[in-house]
């Protein structure tokens, strides 16, 4: 259905900026951003926009933040800039995607102007140590602005105490922000919502449908709390745009993004949505959740694979293979068996059979499983991890005794 939504959105070729070249692209991405704003949380104060994906959805959003919030903050009549950025202070964890750090240099702000900060042991961003950290900035003198915490990490599938972090944002005066562009969708499921908490307490929250929404690529989506903020940001006009009666001017689309002419991309999940409901989404969301508990559970039920964190917080699985068991791989070199991750991915992919990323962890080579296919099974799962032990015996060969 998705596929069809593009083709005929290719086909009616709607420029989505200005209402008389996009009128029906115009009212169907009302429509959906209105779903996605639901989704999160927000009542009908909150709006939102298509994006190309995350990267340009984070970007936005931290420019509303900095627009919007950071000039409130430094008393700015207009957008800060110069020294204003300076003195700014962002926080996010060790897991937050690249392009948090990616956008804030985009927009302007010094590498300093972001405080990475530890993850705990399941790879979350603790209230605690973002409270700490913005205790010293302040004192020494910086203006702490900005928390982008996330809601189902690319890496590793963590999500963060959103909860616990809008009360340290509440509490000293800063813009959540919350990345949720894989997780998000996980609050269509009745059972498995729970797992990603407090999205409407956040300032602006990133959904990512060519993620968990299964649907072609590209589509994301920024959503916020108050739909002024995304006037305020990207307010600007060109002259040949202006209206003959601004009193019945209806909405044009490029007072909401930085970007002019955008591609059609409400009719693909829309349609989606409408043949599946939120209810046929949830189901294929949580086949995806029990393939990831299952393949969870084929890893801890040998003595040849290990498994970090113990219990996956959504579909992402990182796994290693301990050659010989675990008493033999802890006796071999930490950077050995970093090495024998590598050329077990490496083996699996040149044999066809199937595919797994790796990832680094604690400084650790880690094998990654990001589940996000409607279409694996049960048996998708068994025949990697047998591809997975069978490779092993040959790579693990160069190991030594």
């Amino acid at each position: 259905m998705s596929i069809a939504g593009e083709v005929l959105a290719q086909w009616t070729n709607q420029g989505v900026d200005v209402w008389h070249a996009s009128p029906s692209a115009g009212f169907v991405e009302e429509e959906v951003v209105a779903w996605l704003r639901d989704l999160v949380g927000f009542d009908g104060g909150g709006f939102g926009i298509l994006t190309s994906g995350g990267v340009m959805a984070n970007l936005m959003a931290l420019a509303v933040a900095r627009d919007v919030h950071l000039a409130r903050l430094v008393g700015s009549d207009g957008p800060p800039r110069g020294a204003d950025l300076e003195r700014a202070r962002a926080y996010a964890s060790d897991q937050a995607h690249f392009s948090i750090a990616r956008s804030l240099s985009i927009l302007g702000l010094p590498a300093s102007a972001l405080r990475v900060l530890p993850s705990d042991d399941r790879f979350r961003l603790g209230a605690d140590t973002v409270a700490a950290a913005v205790a010293k900035d302040r004192a020494d003198g910086f203006v702490p602005w900005c928390v982008a915490a996330v809601s189902g990490s690319t890496n590793t599938g963590s999500v963060d105490p959103v909860g616990d972090l809008a009360g340290v944002a509440e509490r000293e005066g800063l813009w959540l922000h919350v990345d949720a562009a894989y997780g998000g969708a996980v609050r269509l499921s009745p059972r498995d919502a729970w797992r990603v908490p407090d999205l409407e307490r956040a300032d602006s929250v990133t959904i990512d449908p060519h993620k968990w929404f299964f649907q072609a690529y590209d589509v994301g989506a920024l959503i916020v709390r108050r739909r002024q903020d995304l006037l305020t940001t990207f307010h600007g006009a060109p002259e040949y745009y202006r209206s003959t009666r601004p009193e019945d001017e209806p909405l044009n689309w490029y007072q909401y993004s930085m970007e002019g002419t955008r591609r059609f991309r409400a009719l693909k999940l829309w349609l989606s949505w409408r043949h599946l409901g939120s209810d046929g989404f949830a189901r294929l969301i949580e086949a995806n959740l029990d393939l990831a508990a299952y393949l969870a559970g084929r890893c801890t039920d040998g003595e040849d694979f290990e498994i970090t964190p113990a219990t996956p917080e959504l579909s992402v699985v990182c796994f290693r293979h301990l050659p010989g068991g675990a008493e033999d791989a802890a006796r071999l070199d930490p950077e050995t068996l970093d090495r024998h991750q590598d050329r077990l991915q490496r083996a699996l992919e040149i044999s066809g059979e199937g595919w797994v990323s790796t990832t680094r962890l604690r400084g650790r080579t880690w094998l990654r499983a990001g589940i996000v296919n409607y279409l694996s099974t049960r048996e998708d799962v068994d025949r990697v991890l047998d591809a997975l032990r069978r490779h092993a015996s040959r790579v693990a060969s160069d190991l030594g005794p």
